[in-house]
């Protein structure tokens, strides 16, 4: 599979899951916290997928998106704003799995959504420019 088609399918899969995230918390009644919540970290791991793909990087299988993050910094300029997002974000790609680990509530989802469409907005720009 060359570079270019695999970006497409790390920017289709990070699209379905932010259109998911973003349907489920305007959409559902009781909103499903854990699954809005996950959906967001894999938003942002597949968007920093695919930028890093863009950018040559052979990607290895992480869920850390500091670890993420950290490799884009050799290529772009990454405010902190970002990095503390994707701390922020990283538990609810594992943790969120096993019952009892962690504790949602609707301000988790609601900032976990909004943290998430300021890097997603962000990662889309930046791999429209390479």
């Amino acid at each position: 599979m060359q570079n270019n088609e695999l970006i497409k399918e790390w920017l289709d899969f990070a699209d379905m899951d932010f259109q998911t995230v973003k349907y489920l918390y305007e959409n559902m009644r009781p909103k499903p916290l854990e699954i809005i919540c996950y959906h967001c970290q894999q938003a942002v791991e597949k968007l920093l997928k695919a930028v890093l793909i863009a950018n040559g990087v052979v990607v290895k299988r992480t869920h850390d998106l500091g670890l993420l993050i950290e490799l884009l910094q050799g290529y772009v300029n990454v405010e902190e704003k970002y990095l503390e997002i994707c701390d922020n974000l990283t538990p609810y790609g594992v943790k969120i799995r096993y019952p009892q680990e962690l504790s949602i509530e609707d301000y988790h989802a609601k900032k976990a959504l909004e943290e998430t469409e300021k890097i997603y907005l962000w990662l889309k720009t930046i791999i429209e420019h390479i």
